[in-house]
């Protein structure tokens, strides 16, 4: 895995201008880097996000963020700082967009991350070999995104759906008879009926691929669960439709077992 190296000279009490803060799957995380002039570290390497390891070759990955600040405001002379990329404990993919192949086939659903830079800090530092994390990321594209992407597509057509039918109810309502249905009616009860089948798939198939997942990390002391990503769907609006906020399959997340 790849190193990042800065070195500076530094007074006591000099302030750095860099942010720390104990991240329960990355240890010792970087929050914020202020900019030069104002921080010393402003045009280093070192960047927000990133893993800090040591300082002046002493690890201090598994110490308390207040406790490496303090010792970073104490050394004076000069100050070497090591710290690593940490790519996020998951694998996800944005439902409501796509791409178009070289085929000319459209895609729906893509990948938030290409599969040779979405390793998980956290797979690395497990053991869990390339070829399981391949085994992984390519479940998660072939088999929980075409789900997600199919019932996105729906929605949006749905929500646009929605419009018409209460525009048209309400100019045709009063000529609907009793006992009958408009042809409109029926259109968007088919629609919401559907909408409940694309739902459920998503869910099932999330399920299937997160216990395949776990199968293959129990080894590792790893464990997967479903990524979910709140949307507001709705709008205010002079037909007093009201907002609401769904969460949504976007991948899986990881964790360690204690």
């Amino acid at each position: 895995m790849t190193h990042y190296t800065a070195t500076i000279t530094h007074f006591k009490n000099e302030p750095i201008g860099i942010g720390l803060a104990n991240d329960p799957n990355y240890g010792l995380v970087i929050t914020s880097i202020a900019p030069a002039p104002e921080g010393a570290l402003g045009e280093s390497c070192l960047k927000k996000g990133m893993k800090l390891l040591t300082i002046n070759n002493i690890d201090v990955s598994g110490l308390p963020s207040k406790e490496v600040v303090k010792i970073l405001k104490d050394v004076e002379g000069k100050l070497v700082l090591s710290a690593q990329n940490v790519v996020p404990a998951d694998i996800t993919f944005e439902a409501d967009k796509h791409y178009r192949r070289p085929d000319g086939v459209i895609v729906h659903g893509t990948m938030k991350n290409d599969i040779n830079s979405a390793t998980p800090t956290i797979f690395k530092e497990a053991g869990v070999p390339s070829t399981t994390y391949s085994r992984i990321y390519k479940l998660i594209e072939r088999d929980m995104k075409p789900p997600a992407a199919a019932l996105r597509i729906h929605e949006i057509t749905l929500d646009r759906e929605f419009g018409s039918y209460v525009v048209t109810q309400m100019v045709t309502g009063g000529m609907v008879g009793y006992g009958t249905e408009s042809r409109h009616e029926k259109k968007f009860y088919e629609m919401v009926l559907k909408s409940a089948h694309l739902e459920r798939n998503v869910d099932l198939k999330a399920m299937e691929v997160m216990m395949q997942v776990n199968a293959m990390l129990a080894k590792y002391n790893l464990m997967a669960t479903v990524a979910l990503e709140a949307r507001k769907n709705g709008k205010e609006s002079r037909l007093a439709r009201k907002k609401y906020e769904t969460l949504n399959v976007v991948g899986l997340k990881f964790h360690q077992i204690e």
